[in-house]
């Protein structure tokens, strides 16, 4: 009989560390899981940031070709649009570079 307690207390202790084991499992999982829906959360976040600002840009390429048409000069532009005059500037030269390009294609161009 004492045989049969000790196997019984050997399988209870076995059993006990796999379901420790499991439950430790389980919680990696889940931490895992709410790693991925953080990170994916903060990329949605960041692309729309990224996106914004992006479309910002455009509509400030936008205008100073507009007023380019105009014949305004750079300094004049920066100061009706409210710009750095280098962006201004590089927004110039890239449209005489590739007269072609549309503002996104341009913006493209001025972010890297």
């Amino acid at each position: 009989m004492s045989e049969m307690t000790m196997d019984f207390e050997a399988y209870f202790r076995e059993t006990k560390a796999i379901m420790a084991e499991l439950e430790r499992a389980d919680r990696q999982r889940e931490w895992l899981e709410q790693g991925k829906r953080m990170g994916k959360q903060e990329g949605l976040e960041q692309g729309l940031e990224r996106s914004m600002e992006r479309g910002e840009l455009c509509k400030v390429i936008k205008q100073v070709l507009k007023n380019m048409k105009k014949g305004k000069l750079i300094s004049e532009i920066a100061e009706i649009l409210d710009e750095d005059e280098t962006v201004i500037r590089q927004i110039f030269i890239c449209h005489e570079e590739h007269p072609d390009w549309t503002a996104d294609q341009i913006a493209t161009r001025i972010r890297n």
